[in-house]
C-alpha cells in the first residue's frame, strides 16, 4: 500500500472513531406558564403565558379554552414577544366561568402545557332608573362590582334627596355630590351615599329592625343588602382584612406604597361619604371609602350600624361601626343559583 493512501486510510479511521466519540446532543424542555387572565369584562378576557425555550426552537404558541363546565376545549394561536405572549379573546358570554391553559410546540413536535387557570366574565344588572352595573360571583354570592347610584327603590317610590354641599339636608336618605356624585357625575362609578335608613329602607335613622336573610332595602329585585357577615367573606376571599384593600381598590387611588391593579375585580372606588353634623359636607373624596352593612351594633342598635372602611395608603379593610344618619356607598349582593 502506498504511503499517502496509509495516510489517508488513517485519516478516515480518525474521523470515524471521532464521530463514534462525539456525545449526542441534549434535549432540554421548555417550560410554559398559564398567567393570570386580564382585562375581563362581560365579552373580553386577554389570555397571557410566559415560557423559557428549551434546546429546540419552539414552533407553536397558543392557548386551550373552554367554558369550565363543559368538555369543549377550543384552541387559538399567538405570537411571542421576549418570553410571553397573549391573545384577547371576543365574544365570551357573559356571566360564565372559563378555564384556559397556554401552550407551546417545539421541533420536535413535543406539546407542552402550562396550568390550568379559571377566570369569570362579568355579569349585568339593571336597576329600576336604568342604571346598569357590573357584577361577578365570588363563591356562594354574587356581587355588585360598582356602587350603587339608583334613586328609586324597585317598586318606584322615590328616595328623596338633597343636591349637596354645606346645604344637604342630614335627614334626606341619599345624597348628591354637585362635583362628584350624580346627578354631575364627574366619577360615574362613584355611585351616591345613602345614609343607613336608605339602604335597608326604614322609616328614619333611630329605626332599629330585625334582621332577617333577606332585607332587600335599596336593591333591585332579587339582590339584597349585604350583612356584615357576607362582607367578611368576600373579603376573607380578597385577601383577608389586612390586605384585602389593595386588592379591591382601582387605579383612582393615588397610592404609592402598594399595587392597586385590582385583582379582586371588586373596584372600590374613593367614594368618600358625608357628614352628618355641624358643617354639613362631603368629606374624603378621593382619599377613602366607606360602604354600610346591614349588621346594626349590640350596644347602639337603634343609632348605629357597622360599616366597612377602606382609606388612602392603607391595604387594609376596618370594621367600623357609625350612625346610621351617615351617608356612604352601598353595594348589592346576591345568592348564586347555576
Amino acid at each position: 500500500m502506498k504511503k499517502n493512501q496509509i495516510y489517508l486510510f488513517i485519516g478516515i479511521l480518525f474521523l470515524f472513531v471521532s464521530a463514534c466519540d462525539e456525545p449526542e446532543k441534549e434535549y432540554v424542555a421548555p417550560k410554559i406558564w398559564t398567567m393570570p387572565s386580564f382585562d375581563i369584562t362581560t365579552t373580553e378576557a386577554t389570555f397571557r403565558a410566559n415560557f423559557t425555550k428549551g434546546s429546540e426552537e419552539i414552533t407553536v404558541f397558543g392557548f386551550e379554552w373552554k367554558e369550565t363546565m363543559t368538555d369543549d376545549w377550543k384552541t387559538v394561536h399567538a405570537q411571542a414577544n421576549n418570553g410571553s405572549y397573549t391573545f384577547t379573546m371576543n365574544n365570551l358570554k357573559e356571566d360564565v366561568e372559563y378555564t384556559v391553559k397556554a401552550f407551546i410546540v417545539d421541533a420536535f413536535d413535543k406539546k407542552y402545557f402550562g396550568e390550568e387557570r379559571r377566570f369569570s366574565t362579568n355579569g349585568t344588572v339593571m336597576d329600576i332608573d336604568g342604571n346598569v352595573y357590573l357584577t361577578l360571583r365570588y363563591g356562594s354570592k354574587v356581587w355588585m362590582t360598582e356602587n350603587l347610584r339608583v334613586t328609586r327603590y324597585a317598586d318606584g317610590t322615590p328616595i328623596e334627596g338633597r343636591s349637596g354641599g354645606y346645604n344637604a339636608d342630614s335627614d334626606g336618605p341619599v345624597y348628591f355630590h354637585g362635583g362628584h356624585h350624580t346627578p354631575y357625575f364627574k366619577e360615574p362609578n362613584f355611585g351616591l351615599l345613602y345614609n343607613w335608613a336608605a339602604a335597608a329602607r326604614v322609616d328614619d335613622c333611630g329605626t332599629a329592625i330585625t334582621i332577617t336573610s333577606f332585607v332587600q332595602g335599596v336593591c333591585p329585585d332579587g339582590w339584597y343588602f349585604p350583612s356584615m357577615g357576607e362582607w367578611g367573606e368576600l373579603i376573607s376571599r380578597c385577601g383577608g382584612f389586612e390586605e384585602a384593600g389593595a386588592a379591591m381598590k382601582t387605579n383612582t387611588w393615588s397610592e404609592s406604597s402598594y399595587s392597586t391593579a385590582n385583582p379582586s375585580r371588586f373596584s372600590i372606588e374613593p367614594s368618600g361619604w358625608y357628614y352628618y353634623e355641624e358643617g354639613k359636607s362631603f368629606r374624603s373624596v378621593f382619599g377613602a371609602a366607606y360602604f354600610w352593612t346591614l349588621t346594626q351594633t349590640p350596644l347602639e342598635m337603634k343609632w348605629a350600624s357597622y360599616a366597612i372602611a377602606l382609606v388612602l395608603e392603607n391595604p387594609e379593610c376596618h370594621i367600623i361601626p357609625m350612625r346610621k344618619c351617615a351617608g356612604y356607598s352601598v353595594r348589592c349582593v346576591k345568592d348564586y343559583s347555576p
